[in-house]
């Protein structure tokens, strides 16, 4: 939408506000995005919790951190 107002020095300025359809349409995209990212992120974790841990001697005295299972 846009509105037009007689500015000060006596010219026109245009202004552009979104629609309530646009806002609601913004608000759902943003909504979608957020609801992807979490289960995006929360599959990658999964997946680095389902991955086997390296064996061998030197990786287990290395000092790297390992949560417990």
């Amino acid at each position: 939408m846009v509105r037009t107002y007689q500015a000060e020095h006596g010219g026109l300025v245009f202004e552009s506000a979104l629609t309530r359809r646009q806002k609601t349409l913004r608000s759902r995209l943003t909504a979608l995005a957020v609801i992807v990212a979490v289960a995006v992120s929360a599959g990658l974790l999964q997946h680095f919790n389902d991955s086997p841990a390296p064996s061998g001697s030197a990786a287990q005295s290395s000092g790297v951190y390992s949560a417990a299972r």
